[in-house]
């Protein structure tokens, strides 16, 4: 028992607050010279116009979590104003407090892909930590230059590997049904939902040939 709670610990702080505290670095631990969104008080107008319009979900989140932010910068985290003034504005702050919390799904997907049968080597523990943690570093360099939707399109794009890989080795029903409504919410997200279609297609493919 204590053998099971110790590895439920450390599979935890693998999956979790290790990924949480290198994604924290990347936005707070230096300055990106590539984008001006440290410096937006509210959420920018040019997501609203051209191709971002389209992004409904993540704008509607950019604007949902800089009003909440405003909210506890002014209230409940007012203690704390002058520390989080000084590491950016409440649109930044809310775009962390958003982009992190998909990125933490994106590790807990993750893992689960590389649970699967379906992966092979990757049942051995240390192949598939090692893997992850190189997964989540690269992600986390992609966040020098955030985006409001990226984190989340990254989100949908291993959901959706991961009911693709369920759905063709377990052949149950349930995720291909949601595959598709995946899919349908993504293109809300990012133009790259169509990703998932792609790999189905070939992923089916393979497993034919």
């Amino acid at each position: 028992m204590l053998k099971r709670n110790d590895e439920k610990i450390n599979g935890f702080l693998f999956v979790i607050v290790l990924p949480f505290l290198l994604f924290a670095m990347s936005y707070y631990g230096f300055e990106s010279s590539y984008t001006r969104l440290k410096n937006s008080e509210r959420t920018p107008d040019f997501l609203f116009s051209s191709v971002y319009a389209y992004r409904v979900i993540p704008n509607y989140l950019s604007v949902q979590m800089t009003d909440l932010m405003y909210y506890l910068i002014n209230g409940p985290l007012a203690f704390f104003k002058d520390f989080l003034s000084k590491n950016g504005t409440p649109f930044y702050h809310g775009l962390f407090l958003m982009n992190s919390v998909f990125f933490i799904l994106c590790s807990w997907v993750l893992n689960s892909i590389f649970k699967l049968k379906a992966a092979g080597f990757l049942l051995n523990l240390n192949a598939r930590r090692i893997i992850h943690l190189l997964s989540v570093f690269f992600i986390v360099i992609t966040q020098y230059a955030p985006t409001n939707c990226d984190t989340i399109a990254l989100f949908c794009y291993l959901t959706g590997v991961l009911f693709t890989l369920k759905y063709l080795h377990a052949h149950k029903n349930i995720f291909f049904y949601l595959l598709i409504v995946l899919i349908g919410i993504s293109t809300f997200v990012r133009e790259t939902a169509c990703i998932n279609i792609a790999f189905s297609q070939r992923y089916s493919s393979a497993l034919m040939t």
